[in-house]
């Protein structure tokens, strides 16, 4: 298993839960489960990173490419437990500016955005 993607509609969001790498042979799932989530007319996407144990090039562009069709669709995907090393790759790459980062599910629910 390379990802697991487990998808739940909750009462004002979809979670995302990735488990595994996700690089360019995974990052399709990924954006298809987001454009799920946004099919659904959810207007919070939230991306739980707890799980992920690898990520490259591949996979950052397909949360930008997330959070860009989330904004479009008048969402917000809000990526959350991002590993220490994630966070400073994204970091490094000034992606913290552009995506939602959050430490926790509750510090994500609770932005009032």
């Amino acid at each position: 298993m390379l990802l697991r993607v487990d998808v739940e509609d909750r009462d004002d969001h979809a979670l995302v839960a990735l488990t595994g790498e996700i690089d360019a042979g995974t990052a399709a799932e990924v954006e298809d489960a987001v454009s799920g989530a946004l099919a659904n007319r959810h207007t919070k996407v939230m991306l739980d990173l707890a799980h992920v144990t690898f990520i490259d090039s591949s996979g950052l562009g397909v949360l930008v490419s997330s959070h860009r069709k989330a904004e479009s669709s008048g969402a917000r995907l809000m990526v959350v437990h991002p590993s220490a090393r994630t966070r400073q790759l994204m970091r490094l790459l000034g992606l913290d500016q552009l995506l939602f980062l959050y430490d926790s599910r509750e510090q994500a629910l609770s932005d009032p955005c």
